[in-house]
């Protein structure tokens, strides 16, 4: 990759880290141009590839996990993990010596980039046992599985090799450069099976499927956006509609289905850290329940998302739930964040939460006038459009990075 190489990021950090790994501002330079190709499909990564000090860093868990491996913290002697089958990588953020297994070597020192710890991803990838080029003609980084090679044996034939490998002879020729029948004793002949050289399972990573809907007497999109948890805006963007766009029984539009991958959590007591534009508002869409629990004391309560696009507008399912929030929130209700835990459909994702009853209300039979507002990664206030620091700060909390 002349000379260049490329590192990854893990979402979790210390003050004792930032100030043991400062990074050069001036000496780095985001990427937004290249492009990372891993088995074959491309990747949008958290964030853009970064050049410092002539290294290529990208977001190592995303990295990471996306090659199959798992990611560990371990805060109290500031360690990272990377494990995959019997590979087991490990190094203090800010140091140039890793351990691989037993052994210690060189890496390049990672660092700590807003928030994110960045380290070598020619490194990491190499050492999980992936082939990493780079063009330099087209900014392009390609990472493939090895391949699998078959060493012919006496009484081979293309056909029994291509049977067993369960791939055509015509692909076994292509990507041997075999132009006839005539292979030899001792050749190793490259495998290129169905489940090779693709990118790992969507449970690894976030993707988006697309199913139809047929028109019936009565819909519109507002109702559609609703039944199938997608922001009205996104649903008549994927359909070239706007708002007043006729619609016609029978008529067939587009639904996008998103399918977001469980990540890792510090603990059983902490959430996911995902992102409410691309991760959190489609698990939890309007008129969705839930359990918010209160990190601080472990109490609970139901709650139901009834509007809000930049972030959670939600009310109290019963006068019960809104009886726990004032509890919680010392007898008052109260513009305070608090760090939460929202438990939808068996996941735990980090949040913030505030709970004064303001403006709006959907369900009127819960002693609660209004809603209340909560927080995820990235999400902005709906007066000025702006992310509140004081609940960003309170979902690191719940997702342990804080």
């Amino acid at each position: 990759m002349a000379g260049a190489m490329l590192v990854a990021t893990i979402p979790f950090t210390s003050p004792a880290q930032l100030s043991a790994a400062p990074i050069n501002i001036q000496a780095s330079q985001s990427l937004n141009n290249i492009s990372i190709i891993i088995n074959g499909q491309k990747y949008n990564f958290s964030r853009p590839a970064v050049i410092k000090d002539g290294t290529t860093y990208i977001p190592l868990r995303d990295v990471a996990e996306t090659l199959g491996a798992q990611v560990w913290w371990n805060s109290s002697s500031k360690t990272v993990g990377i494990n995959k089958g019997n590979i087991k990588i490990s190094f203090i953020v800010g140091s140039d010596k890793v351990r691989i297994n037993d052994k210690l070597i060189k890496m390049q020192p990672s660092y700590i980039y807003n928030g994110t710890t960045m380290v070598p991803l020619r490194f990491i990838s190499e050492t999980l046992g992936m082939e990493v080029n780079w063009n330099q003609n087209s900014k392009t980084v390609t990472i493939n599985s090895p391949a699998k090679l078959h060493t012919v044996k006496a009484g081979d034939t293309l056909w029994k090799i291509a049977d067993k490998y369960n791939i055509s002879i015509n692909k076994l020729r292509e990507i041997n450069g075999i132009t006839g029948d005539m292979i030899y004793v001792g050749q190793k002949l490259k495998i290129d099976s169905p489940t090779q050289n693709k990118a790992k399972a969507p449970s690894q990573n976030n993707y988006v499927t697309y199913t139809s809907h047929s028109i019936q007497s009565g819909d519109n999109f507002w109702d559609l956006s609703i039944k199938y948890g997608i922001p009205m805006a996104e649903l008549l963007k994927v359909n070239n509609m706007t708002e007043n766009s006729p619609l016609s029984i029978g008529q067939k539009i587009i639904i996008p289905v998103y399918h977001i991958a469980p990540k890792n959590r510090v603990s059983e007591r902490h959430g996911e850290y995902l992102d409410w534009w691309s991760e959190a508002q489609y698990l939890f869409p309007i008129n969705k329940v839930a359990t918010v629990i209160d990190f601080q004391t472990g109490k609970s309560f139901k709650v139901k998302r009834t509007t809000g696009a930049f972030h959670a507008d939600c009310e109290p399912l019963t006068a019960k739930d809104a009886a726990i929030i004032k509890e919680i929130w010392g007898g008052n209700y109260s513009w305070k964040e608090r760090a939460v835990i929202v438990q939808v459909d068996g996941r735990k994702i980090a949040a913030s939460m505030a709970s004064m009853p303001h403006d709006v209300e959907y369900i009127t039979d819960n002693n609660f006038d209004g809603h209340f507002d909560i927080h995820f990664k990235n999400s902005i206030r709906h007066k000025d459009g702006m992310i509140s620091n004081a609940h960003q700060e309170q979902i690191k909390i719940a997702a342990g990075i804080r």
